[in-house]
């Protein structure tokens, strides 16, 4: 639990402010229990917390019966591009996220090549119609700050935008030149503000990086104070080993290591008791590792992470090739009913040579968009086929672009995560608007719903944590963690990022059948100390601002 200085009675001298949230149960974001003060917010931040009373304000928000918190920050977000189609960030506001850090495994709007984004396991008919005319980050935070951004933003650089970039698609290790560019790329991102790299290693051209390469970027980083995160390179039966690269890269390149969405597939379900411990094992050496998780059984990626790595090399293009060789189609399918995610690739790799095609659905797709929402066992009814050839006759008629979504994780690793002194929680999700390209198929309702649904679900309803502990996991330990400054908690000083919420109303609005709906329950988001949620009701105010990495 973060401690934070005492208030002293001259900082809560009453006066004239542009906002006050009166008689409210504050929890600041530390874990501390709730107090019963107000909070004056001027300028954007908060300058007086306690007995304001006698206080006078443009705007008195009465926040009776209901919690104050700083805003929720989602450490592990994919709206690098869906920011440039819609910024207001109506999903991700609405449900009390008011700092989102982009560029999470391996994928990050920056740098393109040749303003050609890098989409990896992304959804690229999702932004279609996006023009990209930015190369570095310098350009893309120039270009969301020209159009306003509903929450504040940062990132971190994605490996395979660096890799793309120096070497492309290839399945090789790279040159020593290569990997030269790929640290100059490295130390440019870190340079415009980046907070760190992020891989991701069960998706192409991640899966064909060495550990030394990631050591290398990672030194690079770390001459900037930066971290290193990972979309781990196995799940399954290889996740010990997986979570071990990790420490690894943290270890011998000096620097913050933090594995992402650290939930194991079948047959290792539960083994997150042991993969704590680890941990701990090697934070007590000095090793600073964390981890994160999201609140849901049933995940989304991209469809063709149903594929062995090799099958990707060179690209989408060279994918589709193989997806019309007879020969190479049985070679894929073998392959995963072989070694299921052994081979690389998805965690859900190990569903498919389960034959668990009740449990895998598909997300998006433009040409076969009324399959949207139904299973591959119902998929391979309707197209008379073996689900497994839908899967693969899917991939080459949407040219490799659908997502689907597969339930193959437990709420146990979840909640031992979630408990843990290191771990976080995450959404995983996009900033999304409920309209046009961002409201096509089906994806998954974390994007809407994630935060009110963990508040609903694990606390409310379970008690699984105290609400101290949750908001402070959302909150103080997200900021903590990412290194953000002022951000994360109620202090003097800090920067208004402020949900009030009901506890006994909070609620998501989205499910899997109706993914693209609104919560339930709060009622203000502060962004900057400008409304982005009113009685309520969205404002559109694009009040956020990008936040870069700081010295």
């Amino acid at each position: 639990m973060t401690t934070l200085p005492p208030y002293t009675p001259a900082s809560i001298v009453p006066g004239m402010y542009d906002i006050l949230l009166l008689n409210g149960r504050v929890l600041d974001g530390t874990g501390a229990p709730a107090r019963s003060v107000d909070i004056a917010i001027e300028a954007g931040r908060i300058v007086a917390i306690g007995d304001l009373s006698t206080a006078t304000a443009t705007d008195s928000i009465d926040a009776t019966g209901k919690f104050v918190t700083p805003g929720f920050i989602d450490i592990h977000s994919h709206s690098d591009l869906t920011l440039v189609i819609a910024g207001q960030a109506s999903s991700s506001v609405a449900q009390g996220i008011t700092t989102q850090i982009a560029g999470n495994c391996g994928v990050s709007a920056a740098p393109t090549l040749d303003h050609v984004p890098y989409y990896g396991p992304l959804d690229p008919a999702m932004t279609r119609g996006m023009v990209c005319d930015w190369i570095d980050f310098d350009d893309y935070f120039d270009r969301l700050t020209n159009q306003g951004l509903g929450t504040n933003l940062a990132t971190l650089v994605g490996h395979g935008n660096i890799r793309v970039a120096a070497m492309g698609w290839e399945d090789r290790e790279a040159t020593p030149t290569e990997l030269e560019r790929m640290r100059q790329l490295t130390a440019q991102a870190m340079e415009h503000g980046s907070l760190g790299l992020s891989s991701g290693l069960a998706y192409a051209p991640g899966p064909y990086a060495p550990l030394e390469e990631l050591v290398e970027l990672g030194r690079v980083v770390g001459r900037y104070g930066g971290l290193y995160t990972s979309h781990i390179r196995n799940q399954t039966l290889g996740i010990a080993a997986a979570v071990g690269e990790v420490i690894a890269v943290g270890e011998r390149a000096g620097i913050t290591a933090h594995v992402s969405h650290m939930q194991p597939g079948s047959p290792m379900l539960g083994a997150t008791a042991d993969l704590l411990q680890t941990i701990d094992s090697v934070r007590a050496r000095g090793v600073d590792v964390s981890c994160d998780a999201i609140p849901y059984t049933i995940g989304s990626t991209t469809l063709k992470s149903l594929l062995p790595p090799w099958s990707l090399d060179g690209g989408d293009e060279a994918l589709l090739r193989r997806l019309q060789d007879p020969a190479m189609r049985d070679k894929i399918k073998a392959d995963t009913m072989t070694h299921g995610a052994e081979s690389g690739g998805s965690r859900k790799r190990n569903l498919v040579k389960e034959g668990s095609w009740d449990r895998i659905w598909l997300g998006s797709a433009e040409r076969n968009e009324h399959l949207t929402g139904k299973s591959f066992a119902e998929i391979g009814q309707i197209r008379h086929q073996d689900p497994h050839d839908a899967v693969l006759d899917v991939l080459l008629e949407e040219n490799a672009r659908p997502w689907m979504l597969a339930e193959d994780v437990s709420e146990e690793d979840f909640l031992n995560i979630a408990r843990h002194e290191t771990g976080g929680i995450i959404s995983d999700g996009f900033s999304l608007i409920p309209e046009g390209v961002l409201a096509e198929g089906k994806h998954h309702p974390r994007s809407y719903a994630a935060f009110p649904y963990f508040l609903r679900h694990f606390i409310r309803d379970q008690g699984a944590l105290t609400w101290e502990q949750a908001i402070h996991k959302l909150t103080g330990h997200a900021a903590a963690r990412f290194r953000l400054t002022d951000r994360g908690v109620l202090r003097e000083g800090a920067w208004a990022d402020v949900v009030i919420f009901d506890p006994e109303t909070i609620a998501e609005g989205a499910d899997f059948d109706n993914p693209y709906r609104y919560p339930h329950g709060i009622d203000t988001v502060l962004v900057n100390g400008i409304a982005a949620v009113d009685d309520g009701r969205l404002t559109d105010s694009r009040s956020g601002r990008i936040v870069r990495r700081t010295a």
